[in-house]
């Protein structure tokens, strides 16, 4: 079908006629000018509709015409340029990590609308990254539970097992927690059966067996020690016991001897003040009793001018013997104002009393050799020789005690030999030996039957008689004081210190009375 041509509005005539709403009739087409665009309609059709259309169409063909005219608004021959749409999210684009920072893509496209018409292209990229979860794990695993511990890694000895963090959000979200070491991850020794396989696992008191070596509890008894089995149904057990006395050191793991039992400290004893001034007045007495009677003895025969060889010994005696009781008239009470004064004094009674005994051997040594005819006069040794072997052997034994023992020298409360202390072993030890030594040679000179010699001294050897018979009395009687007086001060007895007392009066007697009367150049000069 053709149209009859109709005049069509140009650019100069439409003005006049309306500026938003103008149209031209015709036989067959309507031309409507709309928001400057032209729009060209059927007679024919409009016609044809508007017949069968009912009021109650009105509205909707109202709302068609709007959209009919925004429809062909635009003109076939104008260009349309691209936008872009909103950025949006794939749905298979996660976030490339549950927490702590991650990316995710976003993607648009130009659609909106699409280029048209030779129209412009969007410009710009159609796809980005974004940060995403950048909230921290930290929080995330510290707020979630721990899993149950895995089974252990062995069945026998010792093993491992691990546990996990649940994620908080780990199911829903689709996340899974990571193996983050001290977090969300833990793995620990395990040595703990359930249950026990007896028959699959080795005997733990087996030393040939290295299956528990790993586990403190189960290692290897140590030597010197016996091994119980005790393994129960949740799993091995065994205790070692040290035997031969010894005991288990756990830290070093071994049977070491059990240390000596440290005997229960000794309480000092105590003299009452009154029994106190009794002991040291009675010991002061006969102590200087002694000094006296002794050295009053020393002197005559130094004034006569007497040193014969049995007399020099002798005279070492005394004055070892004046010098012990010297020493032993120092106050007590220099135990506690002068401790290292005090421990000088004890050394020197040492010395001096294993000094007077040496030297009594020296003289029954001298009585032997002359009763028994050893020599015809003056004995075994020069007066040089005897002095230099009786002191020489003294310090000697003081020199090995003082080495080894120094510090058991004197006490708090005295100052002689701590009779609990193992000094008293080489302070008592020699004396008793030279004693002995003494009464063997003392019993052999005077029981065997000698030949004489053809020439002897005759006074010499009356002299040496009357020593020997002398020594046999002197010597216990020094050798009694001597541990009576260590025991007294050790005990602080009052009876003790009376007996040492006594004795002491008696051995000075004895001595001025047995080394004056019985020594042949006295007689002599006395005659």
């Amino acid at each position: 079908m053709e149209y009859s041509k109709l005049e069509v509005p140009t650019a100069n005539n439409k003005s006049n006629l309306g500026r938003n709403n103008t149209f031209s009739l015709s036989n067959e087409v309507i031309v409507i000018f709309f928001l400057d665009k032209r729009i060209c309609l059927k007679i024919r059709d409009i016609m044809k509709y508007i017949l069968l259309i009912k009021m109650q169409d009105i509205l909707i063909l109202f709302l068609l015409g709007i959209f009919l005219l925004n429809a062909f608004q635009v003109s076939a021959d104008d260009k349309v340029d691209g936008g872009w749409t909103e950025w949006s999210l794939l749905s298979d684009s996660d976030c490339s990590e549950p927490c702590g920072g991650g990316e995710q893509t976003q993607v648009r496209t130009c659609t909106n609308p699409k280029p048209q018409n030779g129209g412009k292209e969007c410009e710009g990229p159609d796809h980005r990254t974004i940060k995403c979860n950048e909230e921290s794990c930290d929080g995330r695993m510290e707020d979630s539970e721990w899993e149950i511990w895995s089974e252990c890694s062995t069945t026998c000895g010792k093993g491992t097992r691990e546990r996990v963090k649940k994620c908080v959000n780990g199911e829903n979200d689709g996340y899974r927690c990571d193996k983050v070491e001290d977090k969300s991850y833990e793995v620990e020794d395990c040595h703990e059966w359930s249950p026990f396989q007896r028959d699959k696992c080795p005997n733990p008191c087996d030393r040939d067996s290295d299956e528990y070596s790993n586990i403190d509890d189960l290692k290897h008894c140590p030597d010197r020690a016996k091994c119980d089995d005790l393994s129960e149904d949740i799993g091995p057990k065994r205790k070692c016991k040290c035997v031969m006395d010894y005991e288990l050191d756990e830290r070093n793991w071994k049977c070491k001897e059990r240390p000596p039992v440290k005997p229960t400290p000794r309480p000092i004893p105590v003299l009452s003040p009154v029994q106190k001034v009794i002991a040291v007045v009675v010991t002061k007495t006969a102590s200087t009793v002694l000094l006296i009677m002794v050295s009053i003895t020393l002197a005559i025969f130094i004034i006569m001018r007497v040193f014969t060889v049995d007399r020099v010994i002798q005279m070492n005696m005394e004055i070892a013997l004046i010098s012990a009781h010297l020493f032993l008239l120092f106050p007590y009470e220099i135990s506690k104002d002068s401790p290292d004064l005090c421990q000088l004094v004890s050394i020197a009674l040492h010395l001096f009393f294993t000094a007077c005994f040496m030297f009594l051997f020296l003289e029954t040594l001298h009585v032997y050799s002359m009763v028994a005819f050893v020599v015809p006069r003056n004995g075994l040794l020069n007066r040089f020789q005897n002095m230099l072997v009786g002191w020489g052997v003294s310090i000697l034994i003081l020199i090995v005690a003082v080495c080894f023992f120094l510090d058991d020298y004197a006490s708090p409360y005295h100052c002689w030999t701590q009779m609990d202390k193992s000094i008293v072993y080489l302070v008592l030890g020699p004396v008793i030996c030279i004693c002995v030594l003494d009464f063997i040679m003392l019993e052999a000179a005077g029981n065997a039957n000698y030949k004489p010699l053809k020439i002897i001294d005759h006074r010499q050897l009356l002299s040496c008689k009357i020593h020997q018979r002398s020594n046999l009395i002197l010597m216990p009687l020094i050798l009694a004081s001597y541990i009576v007086g260590m025991l007294a001060d050790h005990q602080q007895n009052l009876g003790l210190y009376s007996v040492f007392s006594i004795l002491n009066t008696i051995i000075g007697v004895l001595v001025f009375f047995f080394h004056t009367l019985g020594n042949d150049e006295i007689e002599s000069n006395s005659s």
